[in-house]
């Protein structure tokens, strides 16, 4: 039975670290696909956050695509080199391509790679991600891993909030009236992260109201406290308040991390976000 020692740990980078840092934290990350022009981009290998924020506040448009099939492909028969194993674990399959991707490239190397699709992105992915680690240092059997991850990822959520309409307009989540309206009465949504999926939640007044709105339903959804990861599309400030609002006893607050080219691109720059699931 292979020990969470003897499996080499992958993610994608919708996870908000660089693989330098991905591999302090022993995850080693392959990079989803930033798409400007005719060309695409490995995100944070060819392109960085702070040139994607740039681009799209330059008024670029900018999309995002899944992880190459030959940059998974070379991953696993890298790692496989000096692990047993490897748990692949990725953007939600609802959200991106690369969950589907990965399982088929998973089936070259038989059951010495796992995929396991985190229903999440950025820090709930890593909340995931840390779960199945911990069950396999339990001593969870590997072929039974992800039904025992099931739970834990069931009950993981975000909280996305946008500091402007206009980058949801451009990826279409909106319509041209919203955008104006929106934009006229300083209407944001709260996006929720769940089951996969990202929901349209709670409509605020101006980000400051926001942040507390995204407080509140955290502690709606966590009453008795979480391990909390926080994210930010080039806004610092914006992360840090929201960390000082949802603080409390039972609160972990372990990272702050960029929110990574697919929120980026699609929310937009000043972003921010909480990722949450409950502590073991």
């Amino acid at each position: 039975m292979p020990t969470a020692s003897k499996v080499a740990f992958l993610a994608d980078s919708t996870l908000g670290l660089s693989p330098e840092a991905g591999l302090r934290h022993g995850i080693h990350v392959v990079p989803q696909q930033v798409v400007w022009g005719e060309k695409a981009y490995r995100d944070l290998v060819e392109i960085t956050p702070e040139e994607v924020l740039s681009l799209l506040k330059r008024g670029e448009r900018l999309t995002t695509s899944q992880v190459a099939p030959e940059d998974l492909r070379a991953a696993y028969e890298r790692l496989l080199g000096s692990h047993e194993r490897v748990l692949s674990v990725h953007v939600s399959g609802q959200l991106s391509g690369t969950v589907a991707t990965a399982k088929a490239v998973a089936r070259e190397f038989g059951n010495r790679v796992q995929v396991l699709d985190s229903w999440s992105l950025n820090g709930g992915l890593w909340l995931v991600l840390e779960e199945a680690r911990r069950l396999l240092r339990q001593g969870v059997a590997w072929e039974r891993l992800e039904e025992a991850v099931a739970p834990y990822r069931e009950r993981v959520r975000g909280y996305v909030l946008p500091q402007t309409l206009t980058y949801l307009h451009r990826s279409g989540r909106i319509s041209g009236l919203q955008n104006l309206v929106g934009s006229v009465l300083r209407i944001l949504p709260v996006l929720e992260v769940k089951g996969g999926r990202v929901l349209p939640g709670p409509r605020v007044r101006g980000f400051a109201e926001g942040l507390r709105k995204v407080a509140w339903l955290f502690r709606r959804d966590f009453p008795e406290g979480a391990l909390v990861h926080l994210a930010h599309a080039g806004n610092p400030e914006g992360a840090a308040a929201l960390g000082e609002q949802v603080r409390a006893e039972g609160v972990e607050v372990r990272a702050t991390l960029p929110a990574g080219a697919a929120v980026s691109v699609h929310a937009g720059p000043g972003t921010v976000a909480l990722f949450a699931g409950p502590r073991r």
